[in-house]
């Protein structure tokens, strides 16, 4: 496979433009913006409304929702748009990224760019792709119905997809760049210690996605401890045990809190090993790296919680997420090479 310096500048933009839509879709939700769009129309719903008339049509759609009859019956045309205009974004977005797919990788395939085994890896990635797409209308639509919250399991699924997507890229692109180096099996332990980081790190984010649709951050907004315990007493609700952990608020922020030292202590306690261990100066300078961000994602989880969820700090704390996952799979792939 030709490893051109357009794919690479592509995998590049596609990475850029996938952050954007994540960082979109987090304000999206934190403004509760995600139910004022109450059709799909991936076509025929490119232009948003021009004139006053079809301001005022889409409006009074909306009004038949149960999110307007719930919590914004006060709410004016003006404040319309202001939410409008985020779920709009969000869209526009994601049919930016279908064309930024398709275009090229049609002028790569035809100009015999790539292997059988990228061409595969691509499709992969269409079809991830045409899923999160359909997600993101099927966790709007649990909004659209009795309920005026989107369902906090089909959020998670939506961003876990995200998030799956630009790791995808990512590595992809990696891969690319590091083709013709010669692999290593000396860092195997630390590659396999890596991959249950990873695990913990996709949990974490997932009980973050949990934490938001469930609005659990407007709880004990406080830490380290609640009400004077570091463990709260009478949590559990009278449900099964699986019901709290998914469905209760309370049970999810703590298991969101304490995740993220399980975190914390699996990288720094891969860091401590990798280092002594390591001459590689590439290792060495991505493992701190990965320490900074994940320093700065802790302190900016503590902010969101404190602060009630401020959409500053609960947007930044998504965007570190993700520059987290990144961070951690650029470690992971120098633990291939010299």
């Amino acid at each position: 496979m030709k490893v051109d310096k357009y794919i690479i500048c592509w995998l590049n933009v596609s990475i850029v433009v996938v952050f954007l839509m994540i960082f979109v879709g987090g304000v999206t939700r934190l403004t509760d913006s995600g139910l004022s769009m109450t059709d799909w129309r991936p076509v025929t719903g490119i232009l948003p409304p021009l004139n006053q008339q079809e301001w005022e049509n889409n409006f009074n759609e909306y009004k038949k929702f149960p999110e307007f009859k719930h919590y914004n019956v006060n709410m004016t045309l003006a404040e319309y748009k202001m939410i409008y205009f985020w779920e709009y974004l969000h869209r526009i977005l994601g049919r930016l990224i279908g064309l930024l797919f398709i275009i090229p990788f049609s002028f790569f395939y035809f100009k015999n760019y790539f292997s059988r085994e990228y061409l595969y890896k691509f499709l992969f990635l269409f079809i991830l792709g045409g899923l999160q797409g359909l997600m993101g209308w099927y966790m709007v639509k649990s909004g659209l119905i009795n309920n005026p919250d989107i369902s906090h399991l089909r959020l998670s699924v939506h961003l876990s997809l995200a998030l799956i997507i630009i790791s995808y890229i990512y590595w992809v692109k990696v891969s690319l760049l590091n083709i013709h180096e010669r692999k290593i099996e000396y860092f195997s332990y630390y590659n396999n210690f890596i991959n249950i980081i990873l695990f913990f790190v996709f949990l974490q984010i997932i009980y973050g996605a949990f934490s938001a649709g469930l609005k659990a951050g407007h709880f004990w907004n406080e830490y380290p401890f609640i009400n004077g315990y570091y463990f709260p007493r009478n949590i559990f609700e009278g449900e099964s045990f699986l019901n709290n952990i998914i469905y209760n608020p309370k049970v999810v922020q703590l298991i969101h809190r304490n995740l993220a030292l399980v975190v914390i202590s699996l990288i720094y306690l891969f860091s401590y090993n990798a280092i002594l261990n390591s001459k590689e100066v590439s290792i060495y300078n991505n493992i701190i790296y990965l320490n900074l961000i994940i320093f700065l994602q802790f302190i900016l989880g503590i902010l969101t919680l404190v602060s009630g969820s401020s959409i500053v700090f609960a947007v930044t704390h998504q965007f570190f997420a993700v520059l987290t996952v990144l961070a951690i799979l650029k470690l992971k792939h120098s633990l291939r090479f010299y």
